[in-house]
């Protein structure tokens, strides 16, 4: 495997790419070789995605081809609506049929500008994203799009949040072994509201063997059959002071979740305490204006709303639940601009629980991760 290096990451994908590794041992490979690997067969993977999209928006007898690949005729006849992406977002595919975009982030944006009444709007987001977007993991790219989409059409996209509440539901489905899933559609306020109240039921439980995900479960089950604990949750949504007083109708920010529309997130303003951020030049936050915290609160809620609530770790959008000294207390200050938010296992991926990960910090917020196999990732204070 000597002939697979570092350099066929960049190289777009090709036929010469796919006989290499037809030939190979792919159970021989180094750790590094396996990253690498990883990254080329995608690639390849892209491009076949990419072939067959452009293949099914020519097909008209959809009950030849669903009988040719053994699959149900309506699943043929979404995959060519969703076919439509390669028309929609042209230069998005294009970075799809390069290997360098997959298949499932291309659908991600598509779902979310579907709905735009006018190729310039749709053309607008595409401007924004056709650079960043194969930095972005899905959530990243969801989220994104979804703030893009709100502020091309804010009347439109409030139209359809509110045409979205209708459909509302909860769904009971079978699940091998003696289990079931129930799952809620809900607005998005709603839901995460639920999901911190049954969080705070959860850590209150005792100490035992159970994991994290178990006792949530419980919880939720002794809360809706009527044995659960009264609580006050927080929300957090961070709305800008513009879209607050009406003046303009760009999304807010809701914390776990991405940007919602201005009209729920003024509702919610009306009906909570909040607090001001000051922002600078790059719509980073730089300071927080509130009495209402000691300072160690202060310094944690502000810690949390610089990284806009979600990990700190490149391509990972769980929710903050631990801050970390970037430079090693006491070396290190315990202030806002020292302390970066972590999930739990990218703490411990940070204090190298699983390898040696550098990580260092620039005076701007933004944060460099250096893998052990050399490869730097960057993430950046979020863009309010």
């Amino acid at each position: 495997m000597e002939d697979l290096a570092r350099e066929m990451e960049s190289m777009e994908p090709s036929g010469a790419m796919l006989d290499f590794f037809l030939g190979a041992d792919l159970t021989s490979l180094t750790p590094e070789l396996q990253t690498t690997a990883t990254i080329c067969l995608r690639k390849i993977k892209a491009f076949a995605d990419h072939a067959l999209l452009s293949i099914l928006q020519c097909v008209e007898d959809t009950t030849e081809l669903a009988m040719a690949i053994h699959e149900p005729e309506q699943s043929v006849v979404r995959q060519k609506d969703q076919a439509e992406a390669l028309v929609r977002l042209p230069r998005l595919a294009d970075l799809v049929r390069r290997g360098e975009l997959d298949l499932r982030r291309l659908q991600v944006v598509d779902e979310r500008i579907v709905h735009l009444a006018r190729p310039d709007l749709v053309a607008q987001v595409e401007d924004a994203l056709v650079d960043i977007a194969p930095r972005l993991t899905r959530t990243q790219l969801a989220r994104l799009t979804t703030k893009l989409v709100a502020e091309a059409d804010p009347l439109g996209y409030d139209q359809r949040r509110q045409k979205a509440r209708e459909d509302r539901r909860v769904e009971f489905i079978p699940l091998p072994d003696g289990m079931a899933q129930l799952r809620l559609t809900l607005p998005a306020i709603d839901a995460r509201a639920a999901y911190e109240l049954l969080v705070q039921d959860a850590r209150s439980l005792a100490k035992d063997d159970r994991t994290t995900d178990q006792k949530r479960a419980d919880a939720f089950l002794d809360r809706f059959l009527g044995y659960g604990v009264d609580r006050k949750v927080k929300v957090h949504v961070t709305i800008s002071m513009e879209t607050l007083m009406g003046l303009t109708e760009d999304p807010a920010l809701l914390d776990g979740y991405g940007p919602i529309a201005a009209d729920a997130a003024r509702e919610l303003a009306m009906h909570g305490p909040w607090n001001g951020l000051l922002l600078d030049e790059y719509r980073h936050a730089a300071a927080i204006g509130t009495h209402t915290y000691r300072p160690n609160a202060e310094t944690r809620a502000f810690s949390t709303l610089r990284d806009g609530g979600t990990c700190s770790a490149p391509g990972c959008i769980s929710p903050i639940r631990e801050l970390d000294h970037t430079v090693p207390w006491p070396q290190g200050k315990t202030n806002a601009t020292q302390l970066k938010g972590y999930c739990a296992h990218h703490h411990r991926v940070k204090h190298g629980k699983c390898g040696n990960y550098t990580v260092t910090l620039d005076s701007d917020g933004t944060l460099h991760w250096v893998t052990p196999q050399g490869r730097h990732y960057t993430t950046q204070p979020h863009q309010y």
